[in-house]
């Protein structure tokens, strides 16, 4: 269940960004979106109900010893999780009664305001992150970039993919956006970088466990996305510009069901356990079932993984680039999948 509700988070705090910041543009620049009032808050009020997960699920762990309210209360009190979770609820009620009174959808000024708002609230996760438990300034900068860089690239995505009432006004949308993807997706892989260098310092051996398998999948997927990126941003803000009649829309619905995705995986991820040290986790840990079914050796603390060119390898990297080359020629085409 918390699986769920960490990538509805995700899902939830990235239409927040898309929405604010679409509407924070001017409306000649933006494709013609229609987001419902009733939606946006609803999206608020969903922040700190879905981000309230993993204090619950510590509180459970302590109620047998010093009850659940109890428990509850001192995570609250004394823990950064509890503090982060306190300020997400603060800042997502002003920022719901901002957007009671006032429609970011006409007010481009309170738009604005909303996205800082809820940089806030991100910068809150960022506190409560397990990076900032290992390196207060640092692990917490490099959780709020990288989880307020992916919002709002997803978030635009997500908006503007699926709330479109029409196909205009892509060209002058893609001319503001692709330098905005540029910048996130660059600090996605700074911040993220920076991220690994506190969680997993050993980024081969994590593989043996399932945080780690979840990482590789959702770097996987990013490849997708950088492809994606490239020719949405890229190929087609050209043809558009060439005055070309190509339909964008279902192109940026597909790198944002990319997206999604990694959102899902980043999810998994919050329901492991860290490996900073792969032999110290080993010693408490198995590997992960996925793991044993393709390696059939004995696996140890001191099992050490690297990369290797075989046959099979170089047959699934020939897969996986005939792959996205049957794609663009799809997108040459401009169809749907069959």
């Amino acid at each position: 269940m918390l699986y769920i509700a960490k990538a509805l988070l995700y899902v939830v705090f990235a239409v927040m960004a898309g929405t604010f910041v679409l509407y924070s543009v001017s409306p000649e620049k933006r494709p013609g979106i229609s987001v419902p009032k009733n939606i946006i808050l609803a999206c608020i009020i969903l922040v700190p109900v879905l981000a309230i997960g993993p204090l619950v699920q510590t509180a459970l762990m302590l109620s047998e010893d010093f009850g659940f309210y109890e428990s509850f209360s001192s995570i609250l009190t004394t823990f950064e999780v509890g503090h982060g979770w306190m300020i997400v609820t603060g800042v997502s009620f002003l920022l719901f009664f901002l957007n009671v009174f006032n429609d970011v959808r006409e007010d481009r000024f309170f738009a604005v305001l909303s996205l800082f708002l809820m940089a806030v609230i991100g910068a809150a996760q960022g506190y409560a992150s397990h990076a900032a438990s290992l390196n207060d300034a640092g692990g917490m900068a490099a959780h709020t970039l990288h989880f307020l860089a992916v919002s709002v690239w997803t978030g635009v995505l997500l908006v503007a993919g699926w709330s479109a009432k029409n196909e205009e006004r892509f060209t002058a949308f893609y001319k503001w956006f692709t330098p905005l993807a540029i910048i996130c997706l660059a600090v996605v892989i700074g911040a993220g970088l920076w991220l690994m260098k506190y969680i997993v310092p050993e980024y081969y051996n994590s593989w043996i466990l399932s945080y780690g398998q979840a990482l590789l999948i959702k770097h996987v997927l990013l490849v997708s996305v950088v492809f994606y990126s490239l020719i949405n941003g890229v190929w087609i803000a050209r043809k558009l510009k060439n005055g070309s009649e190509f339909r964008p829309l279902k192109w940026i619905k597909a790198e944002s069901v990319v997206m999604v995705l990694i959102f899902a995986a980043t999810a998994v991820m919050g329901q492991q356990i860290p490996p900073h040290s792969i032999e110290e986790t080993l010693k408490t840990t198995k590997p992960s079932p996925l793991f044993t079914f393709f390696y059939e050796g004995a696996v140890t603390p001191q099992t050490d993984l690297f990369l290797k060119s075989s046959p099979a390898a170089i047959g699934l990297a020939a897969l996986a680039a005939a792959w996205f080359m049957f794609a663009f020629y799809m997108i040459r085409k401009n169809r749907s999948w069959p």
